[in-house]
């Protein structure tokens, strides 16, 4: 109405200052201890478009089963990424032996440092695997175990994935919540560790005014890493009558980088050119299955 009059009593203004300051909950990346690490390069969009959340705001309480929901849109996962740990290439960190010289990228994934491994703890030198009438069959069976691995890497993301039967919501978008804690929830695990050691993140993606289903906010440069251990067959110690020795531990960290034509850096194995059998194209990642 034209009349009316809008005071202001600047004698009644009041500031409050919290003393509870708004929380993350954050865990630290648990250290991998390991003999040597390997690598495979992933296309950081392709985490991205993997491992999602979404928070409320609605009810502004912390009723812990419903405020996240956390995602893993396996249908996202990239037809030709097979992460077979043997074929994931290994760094200068530990090594059985350094990529150079005789030593080419390509005779030097996880597969090959094994072996190199095996003639290191049976005749004193890793340079000793020529010494071994069964190399082919060696890697044979490392290709084979790495490929089981890798069924079982997947097994393990589709219990949790986005049409998981188990799971709550509706599909195509089912999800768990806080009300799983274990390792197996693994877009819950990736918050949670970015809370921990790079909460700006959360300020710095792009979701700003945003709501609904959002990315893990993964920047090129970041890794994901599993242990993975390899033992070797039942026995094999007696081969030169030594005692017997442990099983090798590889990090297999995938690093995440920009978007490109596969396969993105990744190193093929010499094998492929040669029709070996232990050799197959649905093993590495981002090649044509």
């Amino acid at each position: 109405m034209v009349n009316e009059v809008h005071f202001n009593l600047s004698g009644l203004d009041q500031t409050l200052i919290l003393d509870v300051s708004g929380a993350l909950a954050g865990e630290a990346p648990v250290a991998i201890e390991a003999d040597c690490i390997a690598i495979y390069n992933v296309q950081t969009s392709d985490m991205k478009a993997v491992f999602k959340y979404e928070a409320d705001s609605f009810d502004v309480n912390d009723t812990d089963a419903s405020d996240i929901k956390y995602y893993v849109y396996m249908s996202a996962w990239p037809a030709t990424l097979k992460l077979n740990p043997v074929h994931a290439h290994t760094l200068v960190t530990q090594p059985m032996l350094e990529t150079a010289g005789d030593v080419v990228a390509e005779k030097n994934l996880v597969k090959h440092d094994f072996v190199r491994y095996l003639a290191k703890c049976l005749f004193n030198t890793p340079h000793g695997v020529d010494l071994f009438s069964n190399e082919d069959a060696l890697l044979t069976d490392l290709v084979q175990k790495g490929a089981g691995a890798r069924l079982a890497i997947d097994a393990s993301l589709n219990a949790v994935n986005q049409a998981a039967a188990a799971l709550s919501g509706t599909a195509p978008n089912k999800y768990t919540t806080n009300a799983l804690t274990t390792a197996a929830n693994f877009s819950r695990v990736l918050l949670r560790q970015i809370a921990n050691v790079r909460p700006a993140r959360f300020y710095e993606a792009d979701v700003s005014g945003a709501s609904g289903i959002q990315s893990v906010p993964f920047k090129n440069g970041d890794t994901i890493s599993f242990k993975t251990s390899i033992a070797p067959a039942a026995l094999q110690h007696n081969l030169t009558g030594r005692d017997p020795f442990a099983p090798r531990i590889y990090q297999i960290k995938l690093v995440m980088v920009e978007d490109a034509a596969s396969p993105v850096g990744n190193i093929i194995p010499v094998e492929a050119d040669t029709g070996a059998t232990y050799v197959s194209a649905t093993e590495y990642p981002y090649h044509a299955a």
